[in-house]
């Protein structure tokens, strides 16, 4: 690694497209020995696992990841997920990975960049003893987060169309606000965050041109209610109605504040899963991410897997979209919405000018 970077630390992302999975060469992209001589693409089985900074459980990142895993080991009947390993530090992230080796799961996936500086000697260590075994990393750019790799022959990352994720949240809050006052809590001041908040305020303001926006990117992202004091100043300060986050647990403690004002008049927009229900009852969204493990997944089968190819989630691939509404969202509101999204898949709604030009205030 060129810096020893966590999902949490000062990153850049926003690789535009998905790279070929096999690069200009063909090395790697043929099938592989396991050891004993036999060909990956004649196998009948295969095994995954995950490894996850906390939680799998969490309401957020975490539960975004194994939900994902989840959904796509439903429709890979040949694959067996192995238990995840939840709370892991990064002391630990790289015992963790070696014992997945050493069991020859298929594919591991790291549930973020945290663990990807860690994991560099157990890639490099697999490529020659576990030829079989495959690693996938969410959140990840290969040019700057595994520079300092030895080899990407089995190595693949996962990185979100930022713009069409902020957009999406956007355009719901520009068009739910009552106020035209709308929030954003990130967990720390990333280039990613950015990226989500001016997006977010940009299509706001292109369906509604009222629309002021409000953000704080110190949140951390284990703390509450650091989300419920900082929503209740800009709800008593600005009428701040509508929030969107990304800042894990933080965003827990931002809905507690909007239902203590009224979950008729004020809103949230939930990420990365679907958080519409009796327990949230001021979310009337969610802007939901598939991380598409099945992609990998089918790649791995195929032999194509590796060569540090990108697998982009978007709005094309159902890596990224809008989740239930709740009853709050009228069927009108509901049908501006569609209309937008497609323009927002097609690309014809925000330019990256419209995003840079709020980011660069920031």
């Amino acid at each position: 690694m060129a810096t020893n970077v966590t999902r949490r630390d000062a990153i850049s992302l926003g690789l535009g497209g998905t790279v070929a999975a096999c690069g200009l060469s063909l090395a790697g992209c043929g099938s592989s020995s396991d050891g004993s001589g036999t060909d990956s693409a004649e196998k009948s089985s295969y095994k995954v696992a995950m490894v996850i900074s906390g939680p799998k459980n969490d309401g957020g990142w975490g539960q975004g990841h194994y939900e994902s895993l989840t959904k796509a080991i439903e429709s890979h009947p040949n694959w067996e997920m192995l238990e995840p390993k939840e709370n892991t530090a990064s002391a630990d992230a790289a015992s963790a990975a070696q014992s997945y080796v050493d069991q020859d799961v298929d594919l591991i996936i790291a549930a973020g960049n945290e663990f990807v500086s860690a994991w560099g000697d157990v890639v490099a260590e697999a490529a020659d003893s576990n030829p079989n075994v495959h690693f996938l990393m969410t959140n990840t750019d290969p040019a700057t987060d595994l520079a300092d790799y030895e080899t990407l022959e089995k190595v693949e990352t996962v990185q979100v169309n930022l713009k069409q994720t902020g957009a999406l949240a956007g355009v719901v809050a520009g068009l739910m606000t009552n106020a035209g006052q709308i929030g954003f809590i990130g967990g720390m001041r990333l280039p990613t965050t950015l990226t989500k908040y001016a997006a977010y305020l940009a299509a706001a303001q292109k369906v509604n041109p009222q629309v002021e926006g409000h953000y704080n990117f110190d949140a951390g992202f284990t703390d509450a209610s650091f989300g419920t004091n900082i929503t209740n100043q800009w709800i008593a300060s600005n009428n701040v109605d509508v929030m969107w986050g990304d800042a894990s647990a933080v965003d827990n403690g931002a809905r507690q504040a909007l239902e203590e004002a009224g979950v008729d008049t004020h809103f949230d927009i939930a990420q990365p899963i679907d958080s519409v229900g009796p327990d949230n009852p001021s979310v009337i969204t969610s802007t939901v991410t598939d991380w598409m493990f099945g992609q990998a997944m089918d790649e791995v089968e195929a032999g194509s897997f590796g060569n540090g190819a990108v697998i982009e989630a978007n709005m094309d691939n159902g890596g990224v979209y809008l989740g239930s509404y709740s009853d709050k969202v009228s069927q009108e509101v509901q049908d501006k919405i569609a209309k937008y999204t497609e323009q927002i898949k097609a690309d014809t709604f925000l330019s990256d000018d419209d995003v840079d030009a709020i980011k660069s205030t920031l």
